[in-house]
C-alpha cells in the first residue's frame, strides 16, 4: 500500500548532525526530499548535505520550534535528546504542528537503557537477567542482588558506539563502578555479537536486511567489522531475524531500527539493545544492497513504502575507520565517496569530520564479493589504498 504523493513528508527534519545524520540527508537528497538539521556543531557532516540546518545545543527550545516550523516530519539521528526538547515535540504531534517518527514516547522508552530492559523483559523477549543502579551503588549492593564477577555496567543515558560500557571480569574491578545510574547484567564471554537492521513503515510492513555478525576493536571497545550475511548457522540467521521483528513489531513504532543480540557459547539468544535510528552495522547497506538502510529510514519516516531488501552482491563487508596516523593523506576535513578499485567493488565513505584524533570514527569502507572471504580481501586491499601516500579523494578508481 502506498500513502498518496499529497500525504507525503517532503520535509524531514532531522536532530543531529553527524555521519548518521549526513547520510539520511544524502537519501533525502536523492528521494527529492528536503533534509533540514538541527546541530550543535555548525562543522558537523550533515551540513555539508542538508538543505538548511540550525546551529544550536539539542536542549535550544527556540531553535528547536524554527526545525518544527520548517518540517512536515521530524526524526532524529541520536537517542541522546533532552527531555524538555521530547516534551516540545510531544506538544508539536498533538497539536498537529508536525510528525515525529518513530514516536517520542519510542524514544523515551529506549533512550533510557533501564527502562528499555525493563520493556524488554515485559514484552518477554529474550534479554539478559539484570538489575539497576544508582551512583551510590557498590560491590556489596551488587552482590547482595546475586550478581558477581564477570559482569558490564552500562550506563542509563548517554553511552554509544561502547562509550558508557565497561566489563568488571574479577571482584577486585567491582570497586571500580562508575558512580552513575546503570544496568548491570551479566558478561558472556565468546559470545557471537550480531545486528538486524528493519525497517518499518506506517502500515506495519516491516522488512529487515539480513543478521550482520560484528568484530570489535577492543583496546576503544568500538566496532570495527561487520559482515553480511553474518558468520551464522541457518538456524541461528533465522532466529535472529525473528527475534529483531518480534522487537520492532512490539515497540510499534515507524523508521529504521537496529537490534542487537548476543548468542551466548551456549547457543542461547538474548537481545542487547535497540537502536531507534539508522545504525553502524547497517552501514555496508549503502553499497551492498539497492536500498540501504539510509533510504529506507527516509522512506518510512515520510509516510513513502519501504523498498524491498535486494542484495547486489552475494556478500558484503564494512570497516570502521578509527583514525590513526596511517590514515592521514586520507583526511581531508571535506566529506567523501570514491571507489578504491578498478572493478567499483570497494568504496571508502569520508565523513568529512574536521578534527581527526586517534580512535575517532572518521569513515568506513564497504566491499562486495562473491563470499565473505572475497568481500574482506577486497576491503582489506582497499585500505591499503587508502593509506597509500599516492590516494587522491578526488580521483574515483
Amino acid at each position: 500500500m502506498t500513502e498518496p504523493k499529497d500525504m507525503e513528508s517532503q520535509r524531514v527534519g532531522i536532530i543531529g548532525g553527524g555521519q548518521l545524520g549526513m547520510m539520511l540527508c544524502q537519501a533525502a537528497n536523492r528521494l527529492a526530499v528536503s533534509g533540514v538539521v538541527l546541530t550543535d556543531d555548525p562543522t558537523s557532516p550533515a551540513t555539508y548535505f542538508a538543505e538548511r540546518d540550525f546551529t544550536a545545543g539539542l536542549d535550544d527550545l527556540s531553535a528547536l520550534q524554527k526545525l518544527i516550523e520548517v518540517s512536515d516530519v521530524i526524526t532524529f539521528e541520536l537517542e541522546a535528546v533532552p527531555d524538555q526538547s521530547l516534551d516540545l515535540l510531544s506538544d508539536a504531534v498533538n497539536n498537529g504542528k508536525v510528525k515525529v517518527h518513530p514516536s517520542v514516547d519510542t524514544l523515551r522508552l529506549i533512550k533510557d537503557k533501564g527502562v528499555q530492559k525493563a520493556w524488554l523483559r515485559d514484552q518477554g523477549l529474550p534479554t539478559l537477567p539484570f538489575i539497576l543502579i544508582d551512583e551510590q551503588a557498590n560491590s556489596d549492593d551488587l552482590l547482595k542482588e546475586g550478581f558477581c564477577a564477570p559482569v558490564v555496567q552500562k550506563v542509563r543515558r548517554g553511552g554509544y558506539d561502547g562509550k558508557g560500557v565497561q566489563i568488571l571480569w574479577n571482584a577486585e574491578d567491582l570497586d571500580r563502578l562508575w558512580p552513575a545510574g546503570s544496568v548491570i547484567e551479566p558478561a558472556l564471554p565468546n559470545c557471537t555479537e550480531v545486528a538486524v537492521v528493519v525497517a518499518r513503515d506506517q502500515y506495519g510492513e516491516m522488512s529487515a536486511f539480513p543478521p550482520v555478525t560484528m568484530e570489535f576493536d577492543e583496546r576503544l571497545n568500538a566496532v570495527s567489522l561487520i559482515v553480511s550475511p553474518g558468520v551464522l548457522e541457518p538456524a541461528e540467521q533465522t532466529k535472529c531475524l525473528q527475534i529483531a521483528l518480534d522487537a520492532v513489531g512490539a515497540l510499534g513504532a515507524i523508521g529504521v531500527f537496529a537490534v542487537e543480540l548476543f548468542i551466548s557459547a551456549s547457543g542461547e539468544f538474548f537481545i542487547n539493545e535497540i537502536s531507534p535510528r539508522v545504525h553502524n552495522s547497517g552501514h555496508l547497506t549503502m553499497d551492498g544492497f539497492q536500498h540501504d538502510q539510509f533510504e529506507q529510514h527516509i522512506r518510512a519516516v515520510s509516510g513513502r513504502s519501504i523498498g524491498p531488501i535486494v542484495p547486489r552482491a552475494p556478500a558484503a563487508v564494512m570497516l570502521n575507520l578509527l583514525y590513526e596516523e596511517n590514515l592521514s593523506n586520507a583526511h581531508t576535513g571535506a566529506p567523501y565517496s570514491v571507489a578504491l578499485d578498478d572493478d567499483h567493488m570497494t568504496f571508502v565513505h569520508w565523513y568529512g569530520k574536521k578534527e581527526a584524533r586517534e580512535g575517532r570514527k572518521m569513515g568506513h569502507i564497504n566491499a562486495m564479493g562473491h563470499s565473505r572471504d572475497e568481500a574482506l580481501a577486497r576491503a582489506r586491499a582497499g585500505l591499503k589504498v587508502l593509506c597509500s601516500e599516492a590516494f587522491n579523494p578526488s580521483v574515483d578508481l
